[in-house]
């Protein structure tokens, strides 16, 4: 991996983290001085969590092939590779998505596997939830709206994107982000 992709990657980390948090809860009747740190605590963690998965997205929509889609594209879609003929929606967790939200990110990928058959669409998650799994990865095919939709995740899904640059990219973001602890 070249240095150019690290020094791109290492500046959009700095400017995602070095965005400023909300800390004014909302206010609940019932709210006690403990009640309204763990609040706090828990608004951290979520702010926290919603970074990680942006980062996720940029470090591999800016890997080599591939596009970051940001925030809206026509097709709703977080990465795409016209090179490779891949589309992504991208969470950074097996519980990112409530029941209606997934339906909602299959419809998107089913949508534009309709419009462009040869691309494969991947519902991808970072993380499963353990550690094992997370490490070992998985993929399955399913059928949504008579559309082909692959999900993939952990391992096997960071390995398909990242090839041989997984565990420096892993790494170096991990180190890159450890920097703002």
């Amino acid at each position: 991996m070249n240095d150019t992709y690290f020094n791109k990657i290492g500046k959009i980390i700095d400017t995602i983290l070095s965005r400023p948090e909300k800390t004014i809860l909302t206010y609940d009747i019932l709210d006690t001085e403990k009640s309204q740190h763990t609040k706090l605590l828990i608004l951290k963690e979520k702010q926290r969590q919603m970074k990680i998965g942006e980062i996720w997205q940029e470090v591999l929509g800016n890997y080599t092939g591939y596009i970051n889609l940001k925030t809206g594209h026509t097709s709703g879609l977080d990465i795409l590779s016209h090179e490779k003929k891949i589309a992504i929606e991208l969470k950074n967790r097996t519980n990112t998505d409530n029941a209606s939200s997934r339906k909602s990110n299959f419809d998107k990928l089913s949508k534009f596997k309709k419009r462009h058959p040869d691309y494969t669409c991947i519902y991808a998650t970072i993380n499963a939830d353990t550690q094992e799994k997370t490490l070992q990865g998985g993929k399955s095919i399913f059928i949504h709206n008579n559309m082909e939709i692959h999900h993939m995740f952990g391992g096997v899904f960071l390995t398909f994107i990242l090839g041989n640059d997984m565990e420096q990219i892993i790494n170096f973001v991990k180190n890159t982000i450890d920097k703002y602890r």
